[in-house]
């Protein structure tokens, strides 16, 4: 008899166990599914716009319904000289002001609650996973992309703005323009390209996130 009673209290402390890691993995895996039932969550395809924190964003990557997270790229361009950033040329952008603010100010401002950490980043630039979006032909020459084929979410008419994507060759100052050691994706009304020249010092940019779809709004 003590033995059925040993062996029901283990398979209840065993049935505690299970549901208390159950708990446990779902927060650190930042979604709210179960070990034992798999969740779906919303479809979202990459140029879809969708709304967080009361501002546009468009999607960047196709999100499944098996995903609990969608990478977003914002809709405009910030320029960040009223936080105190507004130099262009960092060498190195895990290093630079602008990823300290990246992933400190501005993620605290968006609620890092609502991000997924994915590759080492709640919050980025665009990078070279993204470049993947595009198809774009590379000019040794000039250390620089043309781009031939843009989705007009990512190639706004004519802007720039940078991203984290290293130059293959570093430069330092001319006399004419400054060269960046990382590119910028610039835009005309007729031209698309990667490179890493800018008139000055001026620096635009538009967020990458990863958010958590239950984060977003309704």
């Amino acid at each position: 008899m003590k033995r059925y009673i040993v062996l029901v209290i283990l398979i209840i402390m065993l049935v505690i166990g299970l549901i208390t890691f159950a708990k446990v993995f779902s927060k650190k895996d930042g979604s709210s599914k179960s070990l034992f039932k798999q969740q779906k969550y919303n479809e979202y395809k990459s140029g879809d716009i969708v709304s967080f924190k009361k501002e546009d964003w468009y999607v960047l990557h196709d999100s499944s319904s098996k995903d609990n997270y969608v990478t977003l790229i914002y809709k405009g361009i910030l320029y960040l000289e009223e936080n105190g950033i507004s130099e262009s040329n960092y060498d190195v952008f895990e290093s630079s002001d602008l990823s300290n603010y990246l992933k400190k100010d501005y993620t605290d401002f968006i609620g890092s609650e609502n991000l997924r950490e994915v590759n080492g980043y709640k919050v980025r630039l665009f990078n070279e996973d993204d470049l993947k979006l595009l198809n774009v032909s590379y000019d040794e020459k000039s250390d620089s992309y043309d781009i031939i084929d843009c989705p007009d979410f990512i190639c706004l008419t004519n802007v720039y703005f940078a991203t984290m994507i290293p130059t293959k060759d570093k430069y330092e100052k001319t006399l004419d323009y400054e060269h960046l050691n990382y590119y910028n994706l610039s835009t005309t009304y007729d031209t698309y390209k990667l490179e890493s020249l800018v008139e000055d010092d001026t620096l635009f940019v538009r967020p990458v996130i990863n958010v958590f779809k239950e984060s977003l709004d309704e």
